[in-house]
């Protein structure tokens, strides 16, 4: 057997090597104190929606579409489990400014998500621009926050006010006449609503013979109003109302012998599948554009419609579900490209082209306007399976928000 001798390590090279080992271990924890901590615990969402008042049937058809998309993906998102807190926005910035102070600063929440009233939206806007916090707004749809007044802690989900009337002002001209009557209650979404039916129908050659503003939160008695309307020497009648409103509207349009008499175009939030059970036949034959009917034939809206009913007692779905549901694809997606980050530049970072296909066709969100792009339908109140609801008479295209006041 042959023995090879080990050279012998020379005690400078030795002590050299302890402490090259040494100096590696206590770095150790140095580096990794360094390092950007792992989020950790749930991703804290607060819910602003009414569940009170004039809206409350909105607040809760969002909420449920938010939470059937959100268990779809097992409430989690980047890693992290989805943890909601809710809290009544109500009618007016009164009521709801105090609730969004409460989910910031003591529930101390991650992304507030919800709100439906422009009024509410408008009111809120200086308060998250000012702390920095990620607002997601699931329905109001105040021009001015995709325009002057546009701040990036805000995004929508929703639309704007623009987008569901002004494609339907030239189809209207062309279609059914160029005089109109248009009433809407006395607030943000009213004016909006109405401006930018206006600015097209007008360009297209329409004249509007009559302008009416009715009270808000409340219209009280709707009989002075019809009696205007019916006096007036038009072709149609054009409005916006929504939630309980529509309802009070649309119900003495018909008991004042309107219906099938004097057509009526609107935005779509006054015959959506909320109201249509209660409005019932006098809804009939109205016309609305909208970015979303109940029988849009795609296989997403044919998905979620089944999955929705069988989640709430074969409730039937409208487009404020949608864009509850749209709402909560948005902020999984939003967290997993941060990888569960919720820090507020982070997530707004994220945001920027988010893009799938929804219940409503595609969606993306437009970064110029931080609201999405996506499709306005042209649709009809029609008897279907023995009940009234929306069926799609034209793709009015792919709309987006100009980013200004210049078309309303």
């Amino acid at each position: 057997m042959i023995s090879v001798k080990q050279p012998r390590l020379a005690r400078r090279q030795f002590l050299k090597a302890a402490g090259l080992a040494a100096s590696a271990y206590a770095a150790a924890p140095l580096l990794s104190a360094c390092a950007p901590a792992q989020p950790s615990g749930p991703v804290k969402i607060g819910l602003l929606l009414p569940y009170s008042a004039v809206y409350a049937e909105l607040g809760v058809s969002i909420e449920n579409g938010l939470r059937l998309y959100l268990e779809e993906t097992g409430n989690e998102a980047g890693g992290r489990k989805i943890e909601i807190l809710t809290e009544d926005e109500g009618a007016t910035p009164d009521e709801a400014t105090p609730k969004a102070k409460k989910l910031v600063e003591q529930d101390e929440v991650d992304i507030v998500a919800g709100i439906v009233s422009s009024g509410v939206l408008g009111a809120l806007r200086d308060y998250f621009d000012t702390n920095k916090k990620l607002l997601i707004c699931a329905n109001a749809g105040a021009n001015g926050l995709s325009r002057a007044a546009k701040t990036p802690y805000i995004w929508r989900t929703s639309f704007t006010n623009w987008q569901p009337n002004w494609p339907v002002g030239p189809w209207a001209a062309e279609n059914v006449g160029k005089r109109v009557f248009i009433s809407v209650p006395d607030y943000a979404a009213g004016h909006n609503m109405r401006d930018a039916f206006l600015n097209s129908f007008q360009a297209a050659g329409g004249e509007a013979v009559g302008l009416q503003l009715t009270p808000f939160p409340n219209i009280g008695d709707p009989a002075p109003f019809i009696t205007e309307i019916a006096n007036a020497d038009v072709d149609f009648l054009y409005c916006f109302y929504s939630g309980g409103q529509a309802v009070t509207f649309l119900k003495a349009y018909g008991e004042f012998g309107l219906a099938g008499k004097l057509p009526l175009l609107c935005a779509g939030f006054m015959v959506e599948e909320d109201v249509l059970p209660a409005q019932g036949d006098f809804a009939l034959g109205v016309r609305s554009g909208l970015h979303y009917a109940l029988y849009l034939d795609n296989p997403e809206n044919k998905k979620f419609t089944e999955a929705y009913k069988a989640k709430y007692d074969n409730r039937t779905p409208d487009v404020f579900a949608v864009q509850g549901y749209d709402t909560g694809r948005v902020i999984v997606e939003m967290l997993n490209a941060t990888q569960g980050d919720a820090t507020a530049d982070k997530m707004i970072d994220a945001l920027d082209g988010i893009t799938f296909a929804s219940p409503r066709g595609s969606f993306t969100l437009d970064a110029a306007t931080q609201n999405p792009k996506h499709h306005i339908y042209l649709r009809e109140v029609q008897k279907v399976d023995g009940a009234p609801h929306n069926v799609v008479l034209e793709d009015l295209g792919e709309v987006v928000d100009p980013g200004d006041d210049s078309k309303g």
